[in-house]
Parts: structure tokens; C-alpha cells; sequence
């Protein structure tokens, strides 16, 4: 009931054998950012939307805000076992742009705060005024990333930005095949960054095809999958990997999934400057 982001992921069919096995990835961590600009005197940049994160800052901007969220989730065949969101919204100076010799100081709002709990704020940085808003004082000559606050999801949100569907079979020739379909919920728009999928196969003595081509790691028994990015697709296209092991497995493949998301965060948390920085 609370986890509209299961709408629109397709369930592919396993084939209707006996011998295929859900397997279930261990972890789904995800890391979405959202960005807003932050000029160091007359005003704020207008906050933009999940897309603008991907541009580059205005010329005139000093710093950048950012919301960057955390998911780990955990699978056993199709039941969810373990899930939690961690977010953080920081500030980061722009290499290159000149700071303000007195620092900066400006009010911060949260926005769709309702899936978000147990905020813990930087009390150096940051003061709350109340009503989910803060007042910001940054030092000057700001020289790395600084974080304002942290935060949890609500145990109840729990977003799936990812779904795997994967199965094996074991051959007549002893090889063991697997399949993954993977599909990046079509909410988000901009689709997943920097996705590896990592495959355990204890037992297997190499890679005997691999569609996309996979990397095999040898001494961990391990095949790996790199993709600079997954756009979005119809609910009904998922994304396919197929690997053919050669050796005889000694327990079904386990699947690692990791991946990044820009402009999209699972709480919808909005973190929007002021238009008084000074």
C-alpha cells in the first residue's frame, strides 16, 4: 500500500521449468543527488528541477546544495527482508569560484519532508528557525563538502528504484546459465548511472559467453557487469544480461547490484535556499 514505486515493473516468467531459481540480490544501494546552485552575494539561483541537477552550476554561483539519498535493501527470491534510506543535504564549494571574504549566510527550506525522519542537524552550520526552516552560516574560505543534516525514511516509504528478476538452470554438459532482467523504475527519469552487477558463481571455472560482455574475475569466482548508464524503457522491455558458466556450480549464482541516481531522491526531500544570501 506504500510503495507506489512498484507500479510499471514488468514480471517476466521464469519459463514454466522446474529447474529455474529466483535468486535474490543482496543489496540495492542507491545514491541520488539533487543540486542547487548557491550564489555568494545578492541572491540564491532559483532551485531546479530533478533534471537541472545534471547542468553546470551559473557562472556566478560559489557553492552548490545537494540532497543525496542512500538505499540498502535486501532480498530474499521476491520478499523484501531489510530496507532503509539514509539522506544527507550538503553544501559543496565550486572549485575555481571565489568565495565571499565574509562567508555566506542564507535561510534553507525543507520541502516534502513528510517521508523523512530523525534529522540530525549541524549545529556549526546550521540553526533551525522552526517549521522545517533553517538558517545557514557558512564560514569563509569553505575548502570541502559539508554536511547540514542528516536524516532517515520513514520505516513505512519504501521505494524500490530497482527491480532484478534473475534465474538459472543447470545444463545437461554441466554448465549453469543465468538471466537477469533489470528494469530502473520509469519515475526516474534520468535513469541509473555507473550500474555494476556483480555475480558470485562458487564452484564455476570461468565464463563461457556473456551477453553484454562481462569481465571475469578468477580468483573470486566472480563475473561482473559494468554500464555507464540504464535509460528508462516501457515496463514490458527490462534490460537482459545472460551468462553461461563454465564447472559445475557448487550452490546457485548470488546477485550484487550498485548503482547511482542523479536528480531523483527516494523521499522527494526538497532542500531550497533563500533569496538572502549574502
Amino acid at each position: 500500500r506504500l510503495r507506489p514505486l512498484d507500479k510499471g515493473f514488468p514480471s517476466p516468467s521464469v519459463g514454466g521449468a522446474a529447474s529455474a531459481t529466483p535468486l535474490a540480490p543482496p543489496s540495492l544501494p542507491l545514491r541520488a543527488a539533487s543540486t542547487t546552485a548557491l550564489h555568494g552575494g545578492g541572491r540564491s539561483h532559483a532551485a531546479p528541477s530533478p533534471r537541472a541537477a545534471l547542468q553546470a552550476p551559473p557562472a556566478g554561483a560559489c557553492y552548490q546544495l545537494q540532497v543525496i539519498e542512500r538505499v540498502d535493501a535486501r532480498f530474499e527470491g521476491r520478499e523484501m527482508r531489510q530496507f532503509a534510506t539514509a539522506g544527507e543535504v550538503r553544501v559543496l564549494p565550486l572549485s575555481g569560484r571565489p568565495q565571499p571574504p565574509g562567508g555566506v549566510s542564507f535561510s534553507l527550506a525543507l520541502g516534502s519532508a513528510d517521508k523523512v525522519t530523525a534529522v540530525r542537524e549541524n549545529g556549526t552550520l546550521l540553526q533551525s528557525a522552526g517549521g522545517g526552516s533553517y538558517k545557514v552560516k557558512l564560514p569563509p574560505s569553505l575548502g570541502a563538502p559539508a554536511s547540514l543534516l542528516k536524516y532517515s525514511a520513514v520505516q513505512s516509504w519504501r521505494p524500490i528504484p530497482l527491480k532484478v528478476v534473475p534465474e538459472w538452470r543447470s545444463g545437461a554438459d554441466g554448465t549453469a546459465r543465468l538471466q537477469l532482467l533489470v528494469a530502473p523504475h520509469p519515475g526516474l527519469k534520468g535513469g541509473l548511472q555507473n550500474v555494476s552487477l556483480v555475480v558470485s558463481a562458487a564452484g564455476a571455472t570461468g565464463l563461457a559467453s556473456s551477453e553484454p560482455a562481462a569481465e571475469w574475475l578468477g580468483s573470486t569466482q566472480q563475473l561482473r557487469w559494468r554500464e555507464a548508464a540504464l535509460r528508462p524503457r516501457p515496463p514490458s522491455q527490462p534490460y537482459r544480461f545472460v551468462a553461461v558458466f563454465s564447472g559445475v556450480l557448487s550452490a546457485p549464482p548470488t546477485v550484487q547490484v550498485s548503482f547511482s541516481c542523479d536528480g531523483d531522491n527516494p523521499t522527494g526531500l526538497r532542500a531550497t535556499p533563500g533569496a538572502d544570501a549574502t
